[in-house]
């Protein structure tokens, strides 16, 4: 501006003085200006969170904005009539200052270079400098200001704001638009025939932001009428006012610094299982200051267990400035695995299942669980059970315990269900766990049966005649008698002897040397018929099925022997080895020592003579394996 006077060219030589002098006073002040501070961020920029399906977590989120606004056009604009050499002189020692300040703090910026005067002077406005990363040309355009002219107290500096608002700077289309703006003095309005309302509205468009430093005190200088308040408000700018001529330059750092930025989330990215919620939706603040939010983080009721991500892009002024927040969400996995357990004979077993996740949760996860009947029922076979299971917070599992009852009953493995539902903390991924009820009972019987003597199905001495099961039994007798016609037997001392061990097969599983035994034994037998007399000394024939290991576990195993003393024919003595022999006779045949096997039996017989008359059997013994009817092709060597 010029100092008022009455005469036109004593303003205008008044303000040439005051203008050297000010070149003479500040042109080589430079002052250290101030740095702008660290760089924006977002804090958190991860976040990890676990979270059951339909459950929520909230995060405090704060975005440090830039200290300069991103990717800065910064216009200087000067008022460079003739009272502005101090403030000149000031912005042109500094401007290194200001443009590596800005730099700094966001090194795409690029400046451009303007100034304006009024409408009685050689020219009312021009760009000295159009935008440009070169600071050299930046420095060399602001050289280019001389404090001179000005006509009337107000100056052009409507015209000015209209003239870069409407293109007179080609900005970048993604650049932070800021105009640097310094004067004492306030605009006419209309200026060149443009209002301050075509200014304002030129200005926004653009997208302009302003940035006025007033050498005058509030409501005077460039806000005289409220000029520079209402274009800073009208643009989100900023407004400085008693800026002395030599802290110019500071005050326009200090003013882009000021300018406010709005800082909006938005998510570019999100699985569809998690939604993410922040508050407030935008935030504005001074450039180099902290907009604070808080995110709400909600897994989708139903979701699958798993890892899940958003992605938030916190927006500065609309565009995207690599403020990136990046949210994990790991939903826990709950299952419950299969048990086996054996029956056991009496009272109760517990059935351990395990409920597990597959993460650890910082909260405790609760899962209700029930039991159902299979092949396997209750209360027969186990205790129901019920209720809710409770995994500690960092722990990854809990047992459910349902007692299974013991028996004795030979059964087939049995089978119950344990159930997960209602799931809170975590969702759901192996709903059943199978309780296998092994049955440790026998899987069949032994038999056995020992006959002394039989003659054609008389058989007066027989232990455990039944034959099965085997049970301990003895029998003795003397002296036996027995006629089938022409043939006549006469037998001493006959004994006949059946064992089991264990006595009681359902008292212990099955084990190695369990077995069923037949005995039978005769001390002296005289056979005699037509013409032919057979004497026989001590006749013993055993018969045994015994547990022993084989493929896959126990299996019975079947032996048969038998010895007979001696052996006369009608008075001669006959020699017996130790094996089987058939002996032929006039009226059939006499066979010692025969042992019959088959997968299931073994008959062991002493001596059996097979006549036309009739046939006798001295000192017979069987064993025997039978199956359940749970187990038909079971055997007592297995359980």
């Amino acid at each position: 501006m010029s100092v008022r006077s009455t005469s036109a060219p004593t303003r205008l030589r008044r303000a040439g003085v005051a203008a050297l002098a000010a070149l003479a006073t500040w042109a080589t002040t430079a002052v250290a200006l101030a740095a702008p501070p660290a760089a924006a961020q977002v804090d958190p920029s991860d976040v990890e969170v676990t979270l059951g399906p339909g459950a929520s977590a909230t995060v405090a989120k704060t975005v440090t904005t830039p200290s300069v606004p991103p990717n800065p056009d910064l216009v200087f604009l000067a008022d460079t009539t003739g009272s502005m050499g101090g403030a000149i002189a000031n912005v042109r020692a500094n401007a290194a200052s200001v443009t590596s300040a800005v730099l700094s703090a966001q090194p795409s910026a690029q400046f451009a270079v303007a100034e304006y005067r009024d409408a009685t002077d050689p020219f009312v406005f021009r760009v000295n400098q159009n935008l440009t990363g070169d600071t050299a040309a930046v420095q060399t355009g602001i050289d280019a200001w001389v404090a001179s002219g000005g006509g009337d107290f107000p100056e052009a500096a409507v015209n000015a704001l209209f003239e870069i608002g409407s293109g007179a700077v080609a900005f970048r289309p993604d650049g932070t638009r800021i105009l640097a703006w310094f004067g004492d003095a306030p605009s006419h309005d209309p200026s060149q025939g443009h209002t301050l309302a075509d200014a304002v509205a030129a200005l926004q468009a653009a997208g302009i932001r302003v940035v006025a430093v007033n050498m005058g005190a509030a409501g005077s200088g460039l806000d005289t009428g409220g000029q520079a308040t209402s274009i800073v408000t009208a643009t989100g700018g900023v407004l400085l006012n008693n800026v002395p001529a030599d802290q110019v330059a500071q005050a326009i750092l200090d003013g882009i610094q000021a300018v406010k930025v709005t800082v909006t989330p938005t998510i570019t990215a999100c699985d569809p299982q998690l939604s993410v919620v922040l508050t407030p939706a935008s935030q504005t603040v001074n450039s180099g200051d902290k907009a604070s939010f808080t995110e709400t983080i909600t897994v989708q009721q139903g979701a699958a267990a798993g890892t899940y991500h958003c992605t938030v892009d916190f927006l500065v002024d609309g565009a995207s400035r690599g403020f990136v927040e990046r949210t994990t969400v790991h939903v826990p996995g709950v299952r419950v695995n299969d048990v086996t357990v054996a029956e056991g004979d009496a009272g109760s077993t517990p059935a351990a299942f395990t409920v597990s996740l597959d993460r650890p949760s910082p909260g405790p996860v609760t899962v209700d669980f029930t039991t159902a009947d299979g092949t396997a029922g209750a209360p027969g076979d186990y205790t129901p059970a019920s209720g809710t299971v409770t995994i500690a917070p960092g722990a990854t599992s809990a047992v459910v315990t349902v007692p299974v009852t013991g028996d004795t009953t030979d059964e087939l493995d049995e089978t119950f269900t344990v159930a997960l539902t209602a799931a809170s903390g975590a969702a759901i991924t192996d709903p059943t766990g199978v309780g296998t009820i092994v049955d440790d009972d026998r899987d069949g019987v032994f038999s056995c049966r020992a006959s002394a003597l039989n003659l054609v199905g008389v058989e007066p001495v027989v232990a455990n005649p039944s034959d099965v099961p085997c049970v301990p039994d003895s029998k003795t007798v003397a002296r036996v008698g027995l006629n089938a016609g022409a043939l006549a037997v006469n037998a001493k001392a006959l004994t006949a002897t059946t064992v089991q061990t264990p006595g009681e097969l359902t008292s212990a599983p099955p084990a190695e040397g369990d077995n069923a035994t037949a005995t039978a034994s005769v001390d002296t037998t005289t056979i005699s018929t037509l013409g032919l007399t057979i004497e026989l000394g001590v006749i013993r024939s055993t018969a045994s099925a015994r547990c022993v290991p084989g493929e896959g576990g126990l299996v019975p195993r079947f032996s048969g022997d038998s010895t007979v003393a001696s052996l006369k024919i009608n008075g001669v003595p006959t020699e017996i080895g130790s094996g089987p022999v058939t002996i032929p006779l006039v009226i059939g045949s006499l066979t010692l020592n025969s042992t019959e096997t088959t997968a299931t039996s073994v008959v062991q017989r002493a001596v059996a003579l097979d006549t036309v008359l009739a046939d006798v059997v001295i000192g017979e013994a069987r064993a025997d394996v039978h199956g359940s009817t749970a187990h038909p092709h079971g055997n007592p060597c297995r359980g």
